[in-house]
């Protein structure tokens, strides 16, 4: 068995644990959002491994990745990774207010949701432009 992508192997292994931790505390307590959470991490692990053990799937997911970034380039310029990574930025700046201020959570989560939307638009932007 080869390791196409070190990368996409050692964050499906990490997603893996995460998940089967999530589950196993899930199931050991009361029945919540954990089990939920845990079930995403072991899709998103199984997805990750896939990429990373298939020379095919690791091929189509480089191209792709490429042909993103070419066509962001060509959208915004110079701005390109700023203008695509400033909703992730905007929800990781939400995390860390709540641990500054616990008493902010109503804006920090108004905050995250704001830099997910964001996201989700500017990629399906670039995609429609692929």
């Amino acid at each position: 068995m080869k390791i196409y992508s070190w990368k996409y192997f050692l964050c499906g292994l990490f997603t893996g644990a995460l998940g089967v931790l999530k589950l196993w505390r899930s199931l050991r307590g009361d029945f919540d959002n954990g089990f939920v959470i845990g079930i995403c991490c072991i899709v998103t692990s199984a997805r990750c491994l896939y990429i990373a053990l298939n020379e095919d799937a690791y091929e189509k997911d480089k191209a792709e990745s490429e042909e993103f970034r070419d066509v962001s380039r060509d959208m915004f310029g110079k701005w390109a990774p700023v203008v695509t990574n400033i909703g992730w930025a905007v929800a990781i700046g939400a995390l860390f207010l709540i641990l500054l201020n616990p008493a902010l959570v109503g804006i920090a989560l108004l905050l995250m949701l704001a830099g997910v939307l964001y996201e989700i638009i500017v990629n399906q932007m670039v995609k429609k432009q692929m």
